[in-house]
Formats: C-alpha cells, sequence, structure tokens
C-alpha cells in the first residue's frame, strides 16, 4: 500500500504568510523612502549655505566694494573704528551660521566631508583674535560653545 503525506495548508495559513510578505515589502520600501527624503535634506542644506555664502560675497558688489575690500585685506590695526564696526558687522552672521552648522552634523545631517570643510572654515573664524569678542557665549547653544572651546586656540599662545 501506498504511503500518503496528508498536506494540509489552510487558506487562513497562505493568507498570514501573503500578509506578512506584504508587511515586509512595505517596511523595506518605507526605509528607501526615508533614505531617499534624509539624502534630499542633505543636498538642501548645502545648497542653502550655498546661497548664502553667494549673497554675502554678493552684497558688496551692491555699492560699497572698496569698504568690502578694505574690511577683508587690511590688517585690523590698520582700519578705521568705522571699518572696524563693519568688520565686526560682516562677520556677525558667522557665529549663528556655524553654530546651525555643528548642530546639522551633530544631527546627521552634513557627512565628513562637508563637516570637515566647515570645521576649518570655524577654526579659521575662531583664530581671529582681532574678532574673537564678538562672539557672544551667552547667545550660543552650550554644546556650541564646548566645541569651540575644544579647538586648538591661536589666541591663547
Amino acid at each position: 500500500m501506498a504511503s500518503r503525506i496528508p498536506v494540509s495548508i489552510s487558506f487562513s495559513s497562505i493568507a498570514n504568510f501573503l500578509g506578512t510578505i506584504g508587511v515586509i515589502g512595505s517596511l523595506v520600501f518605507v526605509g528607501l523612502e526615508l533614505r531617499q527624503t534624509q539624502q534630499i535634506a542633505l543636498a538642501a542644506q548645502v545648497q542653502s549655505r550655498a546661497e548664502q555664502l553667494t549673497d554675502r560675497s554678493l552684497v558688496w558688489l551692491r555699492g560699497e566694494w572698496e569698504l568690502g575690500y578694505r574690511i577683508r585685506t587690511l590688517p585690523h590695526e590698520a582700519l578705521t573704528p568705522a571699518e572696524i564696526w563693519a568688520k565686526e558687522l560682516e562677520t556677525s552672521w558667522q557665529k549663528p551660521m556655524q553654530q546651525t552648522n555643528y548642530y546639522a552634523y551633530r544631527a546627521g545631517l552634513l557627512d565628513e566631508d562637508q563637516w570637515k570643510v566647515i570645521s576649518n572654515r570655524i577654526q579659521e573664524a575662531w583664530n581671529k583674535c582681532e574678532l574673537r569678542h564678538t562672539y557672544g557665549f551667552q547667545y550660543l547653544e552650550d554644546a556650541y560653545v564646548d566645541y569651540l572651546r575644544s579647538l586648538p586656540d591661536e589666541c591663547s599662545l
């Protein structure tokens, strides 16, 4: 007598299996969408910073290019009080922008290559000793102040 193995697959078992496959597929799709959204956010951050830097650079071409040239090329000691004020004002945008970039890096919105460029700019600005007093630590986040104080400090030498 031939032996028969009873195959008992119920309709509900097949439906549960297909439902599980559907849920896994949906989760993979959502994961890919989240990754794409993060990449778009990263690109938007880079674009926004590029636009801000361009706008800041072009502002001097709208009528005060001589002043812009003087405050960027002459030593601090050679500037008049009005030019020093303009230089401090011109660099005042850096602090909140640098703090925002630091936050974006900590939040994972900047990759290591971007952060390397930004951190070099932060270090350069930090070591402009004649402008150190413009940082206003009371207006900066504690984490960013701690980061600044961890940098090599050419002003204290």
